[in-house]
C-alpha cells in the first residue's frame, strides 16, 4: 500500500513537515509495511518560504525588520543565489501570531517590515521575488510596505502621514515617484490562499478583520479607509489591476499593493507550490492520499492546501482523507471537495488547547483511525465520513 502525506501546517502548533511525520507514524500503526511518501505542502502562509527554499535548493537567511506594531522582529527568508530568487512570507514579519491578542489594534498596525524585507532582497541582487501572503495580522492595504519602499502619504496641507489605517484618516495625496527604481526590474510572484477583493462585503476588512481583532462597529470605517487608500493610489498613477480583482484583499490588502500598485502576478499559493513540488506525479504513485490543516471549514475550498490536494487527487481517482485540528465541514461539503472523510483532533473530550498541546500524538492517532476505517470491509463503498 502506497500512501502520500501532503498536509499544510497546523497554525500555532506544528509546521507541515512535523505534521507529515506524525501522520507517517499513524499510517505505520495501521499498516506497518506501507510505503510512505512525505510531501509537506503550503498555500502562501506559514511554512511557504521554507518549503520553496528547500525545493529550489536555496539557503535560509535572517534580517531584523519592523514588526506590525513597530517592535523589531527577526524575519526568516530564502535565497536562491544561482537564480537570484528571494522567497518571502509576510507571516514572519506581520503575522497574526506576532502580536499579542490584547495588542491587536488593526488601526495602529502596518506592513512596513515587509517592505524592509523586500529592500534586503533587492540589496542582495534579487531578480525574482516569491512572496507568500497567508497568515497576516495587518489590514493596511499595503500602505506600510509601499512607505518602506519610498511612497509618501500627505494630507490636504501637505503634511506627511504615517502609513497605518489610523494615520491615513486625512489622506489626500500619495506620492509614488520616490519608489525604489529596482522594483520595476523585478519579477514578482505573489502567492495567495484567498481570492477576496480589497473592499466590500467579501473584502479584507469584512471577512478577515474580525479574526485579526477588528470590532464589528469598525468594519465599515476600516473598509472605507482601504477604499480611500486605493482611490488615492489610482490617482497617483494607473493601477495594474482594479481593487475588486481576485486576491487584492489577501493579507489585509498586501495583494493590492503588490499586484495592483507594483505589478506583481498573483497565483494561487497551493497551486503554484503543488507544481513546484511535483504533487501530481506523487498522487499518481499513491493508493491513498492524506492531507490536513488546522481548521477544515468554509475557507478551505477557497484555495487552501486541502482543497487543492483533493482536486488533483480526484482527477487521478485517488481517494483522499483529511486530518484537521477541527472539522467544521459537513459530510456533504467533504464530498463536494472530493474528500472521502475527515478526522478532527478536537472532540467533545478534547478541547482546542489540549489538541494544540498534544497535536503530534493526536495526529498520529487520528491518522491510524482514518486508515483503518478506509481499509475496513464495511466501508468498502467509500462513502464520505466525518469523524
Amino acid at each position: 500500500m502506497k500512501v502520500l502525506l501532503c498536509p499544510d501546517s497546523f497554525k500555532g502548533s506544528l509546521d507541515s513537515l512535523a505534521v507529515a511525520r506524525a501522520m507517517a507514524r499513524g499510517v505505520r500503526q495501521a499498516v506497518p509495511d506501507a510505503v510512505i511518501t512525505e510531501l509537506p505542502m503550503a498555500d502562501g502562509g506559514e511554512g511557504t518560504a521554507q518549503l520553496l527554499t528547500r525545493a529550489l535548493n536555496g539557503v535560509w537567511r535572517h534580517d531584523w525588520v519592523r514588526g506590525a506594531n513597530g517592535a523589531a522582529v527577526c524575519a526568516e527568508w530564502g535565497w536562491v543565489d544561482a537564480q537570484k530568487i528571494a522567497v518571502l512570507e509576510v507571516a514572519c514579519v506581520c503575522g497574526l501570531n506576532q502580536v499579542a491578542p490584547d495588542q491587536r489594534d488593526l488601526w495602529q498596525l502596518d506592513t512596513r517590515g515587509v517592505g524592509e524585507l523586500i529592500r534586503s532582497a533587492l540589496d542582495l541582487g534579487a531578480k525574482k521575488l516569491l512572496i507568500g501572503l497567508g497568515g497576516s495580522g495587518t489590514n493596511d492595504a499595503g500602505a506600510g510596505l509601499l512607505f518602506a519602499l519610498g511612497a509618501v502619504f500627505f494630507d490636504a496641507k501637505n503634511h506627511p502621514l504615517l502609513p497605518t489605517p489610523a494615520g491615513l484618516a486625512a489622506l489626500h495625496r500619495v506620492e509614488l515617484t520616490g519608489l525604489d527604481p529596482r522594483l520595476e526590474t523585478v519579477d514578482w510572484v505573489v502567492l495567495t490562499d484567498v481570492a477576496n477583493p480589497l473592499a466590500g462585503p467579501s473584502g479584507a476588512s469584512a471577512v478577515f478583520g474580525p479574526q485579526k481583532g477588528l470590532a464589528a462597529r469598525d468594519i465599515a470605517p476600516m473598509d472605507a479607509r482601504l477604499t480611500l487608500v486605493a482611490q488615492k493610489m489610482a490617482a497617483a498613477r494607473p493601477l495594474f489591476a482594479p481593487p475588486d480583482a481576485p486576491g487584492m484583499g489577501a493579507a489585509g490588502g498586501l495583494g493590492f499593493a503588490l499586484c495592483a500598485v507594483l505589478g506583481g502576478q498573483r497565483h494561487s499559493g497551493s497551486q503554484y507550490i503543488a507544481g513546484i513540488l511535483g504533487l501530481d506525479a506523487a498522487i499518481d504513485r499513491a493508493d491513498l492520499v492524506i492531507t490536513g490543516e488546522g481548521a477544515l471549514d468554509s475557507q478551505t475550498a477557497q484555495g487552501k492546501v486541502v482543497a487543492e490536494v483533493a482536486r488533483r487527487a480526484s482527477l487521478a481517482n485517488t481517494p483522499v482523507i483529511c486530518i484537521a485540528g477541527r472539522v467544521l465541514s459537513s459530510p456533504s461539503q467533504l464530498a463536494e471537495m472530493g474528500l472521502w472523510g475527515a478526522w478532527g483532533l478536537c472532540t467533545p473530550a478534547v478541547g482546542v488547547d489540549e489538541a494544540i498541546a498534544r497535536a503530534s500524538e493526536l495526529i498520529a492517532e487520528r491518522t491510524a483511525q482514518a486508515v483503518r476505517a478506509w481499509l475496513a470491509p464495511a466501508n468498502i463503498d467509500r462513502a464520505p465520513h466525518n469523524i
